[in-house]
């Protein structure tokens, strides 16, 4: 072996060395400690914001009956009082909707009141600006942010009624996030009460 040869693996060697004791070795998990880059967590995210974003609604809201169906957009915060007519449920009771007769209403729109577990779109997320799509990483963490908000509108407005079949007759008090397709206009509630 010549002495450029040993050197070169005397270097080599020296490095291996080095890299070795100079790297630290972390528990999957903690990365966020040392990079500052933290996992996104939709459910933190949205249940810090979730009072906000009702106080939001409510205060947005007008009558859905009084809207005409160009005006729902991609959403429009709404108010629903009236009569239950219906209860449905499909996907083995897990997506399950109130038709709702709006007190006083003559007219041709048909309203259907989300009451879950399964909850369809993004209304909620889409009528609120607590939270813009600029507020997320990416197209992905906005999406979670959604179902986590339709997560915490079932656990926190809808859960706690025990909807089934009784409540057809029943009188229903609605805020919520409205979108229209034809003249069915779905709404997923936020506050809901029913007598």
């Amino acid at each position: 072996m010549t002495k450029k040869k040993i050197l070169l693996i005397a270097v080599a060697v020296a490095l291996v060395v080095f890299l070795a004791l100079s790297a630290k070795v972390i528990d999957v998990g903690t990365e966020g400690q040392y990079t500052g880059v933290v996992a996104f967590d939709a459910k933190t995210s949205s249940g810090g914001d979730w009072e906000k974003i009702v106080a939001e609604i409510k205060d947005k809201a007008v009558g859905a009956e009084t809207l005409e169906v160009a005006d729902f957009g991609k959403g429009r915060a709404v108010t629903l009082n009236g009569t239950v007519s219906d209860f449905s449920s499909k996907a083995n009771g897990k997506k399950n909707t109130l038709t709702v007769v709006p007190k006083g209403y003559t007219g041709d729109k048909t309203f259907i009141v989300q009451v879950g577990s399964i909850y369809t779109g993004t209304a909620v997320r889409d009528v609120q600006s607590v939270k813009t799509f600029g507020d997320f990483t990416n197209q992905t963490e906005w999406s979670q942010y959604a179902k986590a908000l339709n997560s915490q509108l079932h656990e926190k407005a809808v859960v706690p009624l025990a909807l089934g079949e009784s409540v057809k007759g029943k009188t229903i008090s609605l805020t919520g996030a409205a979108t229209a397709s034809g003249n069915e206009i779905s709404i997923t509630p936020v506050t809901i009460t029913i007598e």
